[in-house]
């Protein structure tokens, strides 16, 4: 018994502290966008300007402002989904009649912009429902399936919001946003996203300048074949 006992604890323990790991993350962001903000203008200039040395004045330019617009994105993907997730776990605890429900929709908040599951404070909130002896069995599966549909909302919402005002497909930012996320944490999903999108353009690019898909080029190929045919 001792043994199992120490085992959930060394769990509870781990949870705890990836939990606190995330929000140490969560106010170091905060600390590191202050800082950026501040110097926001001359930091844009010069990344503007790297860009355009490395690959040209018009691509340059065009890279830049897709490095841009999918931070933006990205951003408005976790914190715009944090917050409306928070508020429909909220309206689903408050409708169900949970203590503390608006407590438990600003934990959800910080949680889901950490890139935790709301599944941390929904189960213990079915479970109550289910313990405390107050609710029939018809509206404690209701409720139940209300905290679990919402609590899940963030998987639906993410990718719908990760790909918008962004000049790249959604698959491409989302496989990005979670590989980084897995790989970094919170810093590792903006940089995987743009990374993506920056390699998903650089090969477009590359391949829409393939001379050969010019159709004056394959033409030209055609008729020097047709020629050589005939002479033949």
């Amino acid at each position: 018994m001792q043994p199992k006992i120490g085992d959930l604890a060394q769990r509870a323990l781990g949870m705890v502290a990836s939990i606190g790991k995330g929000l140490l993350l969560f106010l170091a962001s905060f600390i590191v966008a202050g800082i950026l903000m501040a110097y926001g203008e001359p930091a844009a200039g010069a990344s503007r300007g790297i860009f355009v040395r490395v690959a040209g004045a018009e691509r340059g330019e065009a890279l830049f402002k897709l490095t841009t617009s999918t931070i933006r994105a990205v951003a408005s993907g976790v914190i715009g989904v944090a917050f409306i997730q928070a508020i429909l776990v909220g309206l689903a605890l408050v409708l169900a009649g949970v203590p503390a429900a608006g407590v438990l929709a600003v934990i959800v908040l910080v949680l889901a912009i950490a890139q935790l599951p709301a599944v941390i404070v929904t189960l213990p909130a079915i479970i109550y429902i289910w313990s405390s002896g107050q609710y029939s069995t018809a509206a404690a599966i209701t409720h139940t399936i209300i905290l679990l549909v919402v609590g899940l909302a963030d998987n639906v919402l993410k990718p719908l919001m990760l790909g918008r005002g962004v000049d790249v497909p959604m698959p491409v930012m989302l496989l990005g946003a979670l590989g980084g996320m897995a790989s970094g944490g919170i810093l590792g999903m903006f940089v995987g996203a743009t990374l993506f999108a920056l390699g998903h353009q650089i090969f477009m690019g590359w391949v829409t300048d393939n001379p050969n898909s010019d159709p004056a080029v394959l033409q030209d190929e055609a008729t020097e074949v047709a020629q050589v045919a005939a002479k033949a």
